[in-house]
């Protein structure tokens, strides 16, 4: 009799242990498989998307243009739209970027000359570099220190042209139209020259220009 029991009790613990290993319903987790599981510590964790490599099909994102912007106290105004900037210790040569202001020899062009040194000589300013011209020099919108645009101020005075081959600033165009509307500056003359027409005639003249 204590054989048969010992039988019987043999028999239904293989019985048991069969079924454990044969049924993966009773862990979720081995049914749903290794490659779901998360790594220890970071149970309940959201899964980290992958991001596509180079060569998946994948396009990369766009890159916000940078624009750098610096400080420094204007030292010299050469003319309307061309001035020098001490920064760092060294006097850095900065063409306004955008307009193009009457030459010295033109009509108004030392008006220009003589506006921007008003607004800007010896003063801090604020400078957002847009690259360089084919001469080297900086260009820039400068900003003085209330904020205001250097640049839009000489176009809205009527002392500056908006330099429409280089620019697709569209509220340059605004303001050299309402400028012209309204007469002011350079746009009193009757048949006013823009300066790179009046550099195309003066070929030798130095400076000034894009």
């Amino acid at each position: 009799m204590r054989l048969k029991r010992w039988a019987v009790v043999l028999l239904l613990a293989a019985g048991a242990c069969a079924y454990g290993r044969g049924c993966d319903c009773a862990d979720p987790e081995r049914h749903a498989g290794n490659h779901n599981r998360l790594p220890a510590g970071n149970a309940g964790a959201a899964p980290v998307a992958v991001p596509p490599r180079a060569g998946d099909g994948a396009k990369a994102a766009p890159v916000q243009e940078r624009r750098d912007q610096t400080e420094g106290r204007v030292v010299r105004v050469r003319d309307g739209d061309s001035i020098v900037v001490m920064r760092g210790g060294v006097g850095v040569e900065i063409r306004l970027d955008g307009i193009d202001c009457p030459e010295l020899a033109q009509a108004f062009g030392r008006k220009a000359k003589s506006l921007t040194s008003a607004l800007v000589f010896g003063k801090a300013v604020r400078l957002v570099g847009k690259g360089k011209d084919r001469y080297g020099r900086e260009l820039a919108e400068v900003f003085l220190p209330d904020g205001r645009s250097l640049n839009r101020e000489l176009v809205s005075a009527g002392s500056a042209w908006w330099y429409r081959k280089y620019s697709t600033d569209r509220t340059l165009e605004a303001l050299e139209q309402a400028a012209r509307k309204a007469r002011r500056g350079l746009w009193a003359a009757t048949d006013p020259v823009p300066p790179w027409d009046f550099r195309a005639s003066n070929p030798r003249r130095p400076g000034g220009g894009m």
